[in-house]
């Protein structure tokens, strides 16, 4: 058996108040429209007794919130709703009943459903607007005004003429159509809260409680076949008062973790809070903390039979960590081109940004490829870069290079080809402008040199390999 509540009008404040209502019988309560909701009231037959006392129950709580709704109880859900838009007061339609209680319903009240701003069939089901508006002048023609009239139609014939959607309009004005409820989902914290009993100031019995806490919401990612793409670390900082008549102040600090792919593994994230608490340390003792994950799609992956194994993801983004710990942030990633015609200019991410070229081979240019895709058969020459640029002294005869000493580095020129000027960014605190040289030195090597025009020093940039 199913109850819906209906108010004429419905007022901004009383539509929560007629859900809240609703939810006093039933946790689990439809919302057919922003006037209606529809919830079962089977089980409280043991609880309450037949139908109509729970009836009487549902209008005493309504009167004493000066709720003034229609109320319907019926075997089907859409039959409810039928009836309380219909009929004034409270009315029942036991099993078998249906088709007697709808027969003097207009069948326009299909159509005043969507006329009272109800989206796509006030859920009754999302076929009906289409279905009715299809429909409404067949009905007008064949002289079919209430519920009755068409249920009184033979099913074959409708069936004949309309399809299975004219099929479906004759059941609901018979109250046969039988659904669940559209109850919506209730929506998942993914934020645990924890407050200490006395501060904490050392890190290990931190982690303690860290990893009970990324369990329980790893269990949950699990749950519903999700994973966290996003860790965020808030710590309440209790710092000590200075004299005993003043209050202790507090201090919220936040510390947020991106992973390069989804991942539901505590002890991976647990690793991770350690090894970034481990390179910025507390500022004090910790009162409280509180973690919340961001929910994303996990990462599946189909391995191959003759594929070599690969380094789990989240493994793999713990060991860069550690060495960043080693080396120091933002020493350690994946050379990612920048946007800009300075020479050599690359930062370091650890997610790649741009893929390399599919057209690129063995560090040649993407240019450099035959339209065929295979190599050409000129030979290349590939630059060994040296970062950063060795400083270096060059003797000049006119205004070519003569001679070259840097860092390992030492040799007479015998042959120069240059200078190609460059310069960008004039526009920014940082512009640039240099000469380049391609110089030939008598340690039977090939050089790249340049000189910087703004310092009016010269570097030795690259060797030709």
């Amino acid at each position: 058996m199913y109850a819906c509540l209906h108010i004429i009008p419905a007022p901004a404040g009383d539509a929560e108040a007629l859900f809240q209502l609703a939810l006093q019988f039933s946790p689990a309560v439809e919302r057919t429209a922003a006037d209606t909701v529809v919830f079962s009231i089977t089980p409280l037959r043991r609880l309450m007794g037949p139908p109509h006392q729970v009836a009487a129950e549902i209008c005493r709580l309504g009167n004493e919130r000066n709720l003034q709704a229609r109320l319907a109880i019926a075997a089907q859900p859409d039959t409810a709703i039928l009836l309380a838009r219909h009929y004034p007061g409270v009315t029942f339609a036991m099993a078998g009943e249906e088709s007697f209680q709808l027969a003097p319903i207009p069948l326009t009240i299909f159509g005043g459903l969507l006329q009272n701003g109800i989206p796509e069939g006030a859920r009754l089901d999302p076929e009906l607007p289409g279905v009715f508006h299809r429909f409404a002048e067949v009905f007008r023609s064949w002289g079919l005004k209430t519920c009755g009239d068409l249920v009184a139609m033979p099913e074959k014939g409708i069936a004949e003429r309309l399809g299975d959607a004219g099929v479906y309009l004759r059941n609901l004005a018979a109250g046969r159509i039988q659904r669940p409820l559209r109850v919506d989902p209730e929506e998942t914290c993914y934020e645990r809260q924890f407050e200490l009993e006395y501060p904490l100031s050392l890190l290990e019995p931190l982690l303690f409680l860290f990893h009970r806490t990324l369990e329980d919401l790893c269990k949950l990612l699990r749950s519903q076949s999700r994973a966290a793409r996003l860790l965020e670390l808030k710590l309440t900082v209790v710092a000590p008062a200075v004299l005993p008549p003043v209050a202790a102040s507090k201090e919220q600090v936040g510390y947020v973790l991106t992973f390069p792919v989804p991942i539901d593994d505590s002890a991976a994230m647990l690793k991770l809070v350690q090894l970034h608490l481990e390179r910025h340390p507390l500022p004090g003792a910790v009162g409280a903390f509180s973690l919340r994950v961001e929910p994303a799609e996990p990462r599946r992956l189909q391995g191959g039979l003759f594929l070599p194994a690969t380094p789990a993801p989240d493994k793999l983004h713990v060991t860069l960590k550690r060495i960043e710990g080693m080396v120091g942030e933002g020493n350690i990633g994946m050379p990612r081109l920048l946007d800009t015609h300075r020479p050599d200019a690359f930062e370091l991410a650890i997610r790649a940004g741009n893929k390399p070229s599919k057209s690129s081979k063995r560090g040649l240019p993407a240019d450099s490829q035959a339209p065929g895709g295979e190599p050409p058969a000129a030979l290349r020459l590939a630059l060994r870069v040296f970062r950063p640029a060795l400083h270096a002294r060059v003797r000049l005869v006119g205004i070519a290079p003569r001679q070259v000493i840097a860092p390992g580095v030492k040799g007479t020129v015998l042959e120069a080809a240059g200078p190609w000027k460059i310069s960008g960014e004039w526009w920014t605190v940082a512009p640039w402008v240099r000469e380049e040289w391609d110089v030939e030195l008598d340690d039977g090597a090939i050089y790249r040199i340049y000189f910087e025009l703004n310092m009016r020093e010269w570097y030795v940039h690259s060797v030709y390999d």
